[in-house]
Formats: structure tokens, C-alpha cells, sequence
């Protein structure tokens, strides 16, 4: 029977980014982890593009904008003035929240369908 954890390194990886952009929030903000934010996501993306890219996965121009568009938005947010204020933290976590939540549950879950059903995990 199918689990929600059947693909443990997705599922693990997205944790641990919900994780660090909740560490957005935290006061005083230390610019440092949206770096790490930057970083760990990069490391996300590219397996998951390696996966799409070895078993041919049909959506995976559309799942790659997708990551491209999130890497843009967190290079801008690169650029931000490291004594941003509270409110800004807030919005930026929420924003960064809901855009990998419905990232996850959304083309995500496609790919995770999509791998489950291929010989390699």
C-alpha cells in the first residue's frame, strides 16, 4: 500500500525548507539563511531535475520554470537589506510558505506519482 513517504528523500528535503523558511521570521534576522535557503534549494532542484531528466518525465519543462521562477524570486530577495524589518520577515515567510506548499502538493505530488510508478526511486 502506497504511504505518503514512499519518496523519503522528497519528502525530507521538502521538510527541511519549510523548516529554514520559518527561520526567516526569527529576530533579528540573519541574512545568512536565506543564503542556506538558496543553497538547499539548489541542491532540491537539481536532483529532483535529475530524476525528470533520467526517466523522461513528460512535465518537466513546466516543473523546471517552476523552479526557476523560485530561484529568481530568492536571488531578489538576496539582495535585501540585511536589517529588513519584522513585517517584511513575516511577508517573505509566508510568501516563500505557501509558494513550496502548493509547489508540493502540486507539481510535486505529479513527479512523485510519476517516480513511483518508474522502476527508479
Amino acid at each position: 500500500m502506497r504511504k505518503t513517504s514512499d519518496i523519503i528523500w522528497q519528502d525530507t528535503q521538502h521538510q527541511v525548507l519549510f523548516e529554514l523558511i520559518g527561520r526567516i521570521k526569527e529576530v533579528p534576522f540573519d541574512p545568512d539563511i536565506l543564503i542556506q535557503l538558496k543553497l538547499y534549494a539548489e541542491h532540491h532542484f537539481i536532483l529532483e531535475e535529475t530524476y525528470m531528466q533520467l526517466l523522461e518525465y513528460p512535465h518537466r519543462d513546466e516543473h523546471i520554470e517552476a523552479h526557476d521562477r523560485f530561484r529568481s524570486e530568492l536571488e531578489a530577495m538576496l539582495e535585501t537589506d540585511p536589517t529588513m524589518h519584522e513585517s517584511l520577515q513575516v511577508s517573505l515567510s509566508d510568501f516563500l510558505y505557501k509558494w513550496l506548499k502548493l509547489h508540493v502538493l502540486g507539481i510535486d505530488k505529479k513527479l512523485e506519482d510519476f517516480v513511483l510508478k518508474s522502476s527508479v526511486k
